[in-house]
């Protein structure tokens, strides 16, 4: 544990040791991107095109996601570790962001933007024909969706867009198989991709506009010590600034049920960090008050 009136010495655990060691070869703060963080969440799929269910949903997040990566303008949250913060905090993967869960997602992973939306039609019309099993087939897509931007500081719609297409394929198939019936995450991407092409166009055209929200605070973790200081496990990779100050919160006692289920953690505010270094994917902080051991939760004000 680190108390306010000194910093305690000793060696580092060997994963935190090799994280900073990595870290020191990259930037500081001076050099972040710069691009505004996003995170995109699965589209509601409020078409009448049911059999994909949710499926629909999460093919148009991604194919969101990449359309996005490629144009480079922004930095993009990682699938896996979005989806890692919604089952740790019990979110799911789709549905309407309200107000709080939108600040909640945002501080968790640093985003000051969430992307959602609705695919409000999509529908495939087939024209096939062919000699005992072997056959052609042509289809045609249509898709029509929105897209919401919100500001995980305020929780608030800053941006909503739509967009609309038409996607024509022809192929071979064979005939008892299908292909509207059964989900495959390639052609639901393609079929979405004219709409979200017109999409991501109009939010590209906000970047400017996007770039001047504030950063959500990113929560994280204590996650060793040294003569330099307060290692926690944010950075660069989740927009972290030098001067950034943060609570540090612990748990002291947890209820759980007769089933021993945990149900809530009893947590205090035992200190304040702020942060001197910022490294690739950790911060150097500095105790001003208080104190702070590993494991505990630093929290942005």
């Amino acid at each position: 544990m680190v108390s306010a009136k000194g910093l305690g010495g000793g060696l580092l655990p060997v994963a935190v040791f090799t994280a900073l060691l990595v870290a020191c070869g990259t930037t500081d703060a001076a050099a972040q991107n710069g691009k505004t963080r996003v995170a995109v969440v699965d589209f509601e799929n409020n078409s009448t095109w049911t059999w994909w269910g949710r499926d629909l949903g999460r093919a148009a997040a991604d194919e969101l996601t990449t359309q996005l990566f490629q144009g480079d303008l922004f930095s993009i949250v990682e699938r896996d570790e979005l989806d890692a913060i919604l089952t740790e905090q019990n979110l799911g993967a789709g549905g309407r962001i309200s107000e709080s869960t939108a600040a909640q997602i945002g501080q968790l992973l640093g985003a000051q933007l969430i992307l959602t939306g609705s695919i409000s039609q999509f529908s495939i019309e087939r024209v096939s024909g062919g000699f005992r099993r072997l056959g052609l087939s042509v289809s045609q897509a249509e898709t029509r969706l929105g897209v919401r931007v919100l500001d995980t500081n305020t929780g608030e719609v800053v941006f909503a867009a739509e967009g609309d297409g038409r996607k024509r394929f022809g192929s071979a198939f064979f005939q008892g198989v299908n292909i509207e019936r059964e989900f495959d995450a390639g052609f639901a991407g393609e079929a979405l991709r004219p709409a979200i092409e017109k999409v991501v166009e109009k939010i590209n055209g906000q970047r400017d506009r996007f770039s001047s929200l504030q950063s959500a605070a990113p929560a994280g973790r204590v996650v060793g010590s040294g003569e330099g200081g307060i290692f926690i496990d944010r950075g660069d990779n989740y927009g972290l600034q030098i001067g950034q100050r943060f609570e540090v919160h612990r748990v002291v006692d947890e209820i759980r049920d007769s089933a021993g289920r945990l149900l809530d953690q009893v947590t205090e505010r035992v200190g304040v960090l702020e942060v001197t270094r910022v490294l690739s994917q950790s911060a150097i902080c500095q105790l001003l008050e208080g104190e702070a051991r590993d494991g505990d939760t630093v929290r942005g004000f």
